[in-house]
């Protein structure tokens, strides 16, 4: 917890611990975040866990980085690190089996975790509780599972979601759900009409198949031309959202669809930099695409979850398994308005197979 807790605090030191395990079958650090909200504006006028409204926790809402205070675990490729107001989130991270010398006459042991709080910045208030448990194999999530929900319904949010937050960056990550008894599909929905945010990058999207007549600009009408060139010359006139992965270099990997916002009407499929990805019930099946026969799209950007539908009719509902929703948010990167890129919240349930 935090120095002082429940009162916030603003130090400027970093906190560190040391995580060892208990014994050797232990798989995975399960943390509830409790209360979490790091990076912290000024001017909170009463320094207790009462005023938590008051402040802000944020990154850098340009970029999306934690450019200043953190949360930091492990290191190497594993290196996690978290910044913002995440309270009721949690995460299971997998420790590491390699095993480390100790002192002279010591048994060799497995290599520990730290766990480090950096702050950056006096006068910053913060304020954190964290609950940390050792899970076994019994009790860990699946393999690549950065978080794990096990209940028939519940509520996914990015890391920093909330009316005034931005999306993380360097986030890539998976979200899965325990598929339960007598449950054979599971439906995502918007938690509200401002539930999905993630912009592009630059001004403008980049757009290759309009699904309804729109006006933009020459740079996105060049973007088209291209796309319709590109299909036409080739084997087929049907893109499939798989083929991004047949070549590292493909210029068309993670196009997805979504509104294109930023001052632009219309919604079509477009390149997604930052993303969220559900898996396709079938790689075809017919939409109402602009230029014919649609195709499954895993992949979700823009300024809404469900391009043309109204909020009461907006859902994805999928049964491939396992059940998972993937993140994936670039590195540090010049956006045009937060607003538009406060991340995703999504509510699941459990669809019985004889629904």
């Amino acid at each position: 917890m935090s120095p002082g807790f429940p009162e916030l605090w603003s130090g400027d030191e970093d906190c560190t611990i040391t995580i060892e395990k208990t014994h050797a079958g232990i798989m995975q650090l399960k943390i509830d975040f409790v209360h979490f909200t790091i990076k912290a504006e000024l001017g909170v006028p009463e320094k207790s866990l009462f005023r938590l409204y008051e402040f802000q926790g944020q990154p850098n809402r340009t970029t999306g980085e934690c450019d200043e205070d953190a949360m930091i675990l492990g290191g190497g490729e594993s290196k996690f690190s978290l910044c913002g107001q995440n309270h009721g989130q949690h995460i299971y991270y997998t420790l590491s089996s390699k095993t480390e010398a100790r002192e002279a006459d010591d048994l060799a042991g497995t290599a520990s975790t730290r766990l480090t709080m950096r702050m950056r910045g006096a006068e910053m208030p913060r304020l954190w509780l964290l609950r940390l448990a050792q899970m076994p194999l019994a009790y860990s999530a699946p393999h690549e599972c950065l978080q794990y929900y096990t209940a028939d319904n519940g509520t996914i949010k990015t890391f920093n979601y909330a009316t005034n937050g931005r999306h993380l960056a360097n986030q890539d990550y998976k979200v899965c759900i325990r598929r339960n008894t007598k449950r054979c599909s599971v439906r995502y929905a918007p938690c509200d009409t401002r539930a999905f945010r993630i912009g592009p990058v630059g001004e403008v999207p980049n757009v290759i198949d309009p699904a309804v007549s729109l006006t933009p600009n020459p740079q996105v009408w060049s973007y088209i031309t291209s796309w319709m060139w590109g299909q036409r010359s080739g084997r087929s006139l049907r893109w499939s959202p798989y083929a991004q992965h047949y070549s590292d270099d493909d210029q068309y990997r993670y196009f997805g669809y979504g509104n294109f916002g930023v001052g632009m009407t219309g919604h079509g499929r477009q390149r997604c930099q930052d993303r969220i990805t559900i898996p396709c019930e079938n790689e075809y099946f017919v939409t109402g695409q602009y230029y014919g026969v649609g195709v499954c799209d895993p992949h979700h950007c823009g300024n809404t979850f469900c391009p043309g539908q109204s909020q009461e009719s907006c859902r994805i509902e999928t049964s491939v398994t396992p059940f998972a929703v993937s993140i994936h948010f670039g590195p540090p990167t010049m956006k045009r308005n937060p607003e538009e890129n406060i991340g995703m919240c999504l509510k699941y349930s459990q669809q019985h197979c004889d629904s």
